[in-house]
């Protein structure tokens, strides 16, 4: 299969946008189709809404990994579709519907497409959180929270295909960017950790960015993105037993390296963002 659209077997497809280099899944089966956060442009969604439509399935869950505007567009496609997300998910969602319109908006407009289905704010019809398990027709799905990035994510493991759908984690074009302490990402990390060292992860997809197949790939990415967590943490203390401004700890830490090597400079705004807002925050 050529194009935006990668054939993981076994009837799971995963489609990247050319926005943000997005990954969206379908999970298809005649009895049941299983979508991961359809998105992100117009066109892209009714290429989506097309393959999905080829398997005929008799019922559609979305499941959405979290809250992000990115992540939450697929509904007007499927708006009859059972709504898996976190029990967090529909407040999030609620307190950015206008953000979330006008984000998609501009961003089609800058890919000289118009979004013309609008955005209104929606609860899923089954809220999880804490280990969740789920089976929608023959897909056998693991759902476990994973905060760090968004206190509404989850991540989503196919353990008969080895699969994790890591949500916004793990990306090989993006660093870990936080949304409060580092404490909860890591524990997410490290609670991942042992699946991917024993066998039950050998394919992992990112919210953004490229497919990391076989079990050496995935534990480098976990194990690359932990470490950065971990030194990030040490710093900010350091830091802060120096008494630094924010600014001062902000170039103090521009030389931090990510996966061995400097931090690229795609990397730096979001590594200077997390460094703000550790070092704006309590001391955790």
């Amino acid at each position: 299969m050529s194009g935006p659209w990668t054939d993981l077997g076994g009837g799971m497809l995963v489609r990247q946008s050319a926005a943000f280099q997005m990954n969206s899944i379908a999970l298809l089966h005649p009895e049941q189709a299983v979508l991961v956060d359809p998105g992100v442009l117009p066109s892209e969604l009714d290429d989506f809404a097309a393959r999905v439509a080829e398997a005929r399935a008799k019922s559609t869950t979305l499941v959405l990994t979290h809250g992000h505007w990115d992540h939450v567009l697929g509904r007007p496609w499927w708006p009859q579709a059972e709504v898996v997300a976190h029990d967090r998910f529909a407040a999030e969602v609620k307190r950015d519907e206008k953000r979330i319109l006008s984000e998609i908006q501009a961003l089609a407009q800058k890919h000289g497409e118009r979004w013309e289905r609008g955005f209104a704010a929606f609860r899923p019809t089954q809220a999880v959180s804490g280990l969740h398990l789920a089976r929608r027709g023959p897909w056998a799905m693991v759902l476990r929270d994973a905060p760090g990035h968004s206190a509404s994510q989850l991540s989503l493991h196919l353990p008969h295909a080895r699969i994790l759908l890591a949500a916004d984690m793990l990306s090989d074009i993006e660093i870990p960017t936080l949304d409060g302490p580092v404490a909860p990402y890591l524990e997410t990390l490290r609670a991942l950790a042992p699946l991917a060292e024993h066998g039950a992860i050998e394919t992992l997809v990112p919210g953004h960015g490229s497919i990391a197949r076989g079990p050496e790939a995935v534990v480098g990415r976990l194990h690359r993105d932990v470490q950065y967590l971990e030194t990030l943490q040490r710093e900010i203390v350091q830091a802060r037993k120096a008494q630094l401004g924010k600014h001062e700890a902000v170039a103090r830490l521009a030389a931090m390296e990510w996966d061995g090597a400097p931090l690229p400079q795609w990397a730096a705004e979001n590594h200077r963002e997390n460094v703000e807002l550790l070092m704006d925050g309590p001391e955790r």
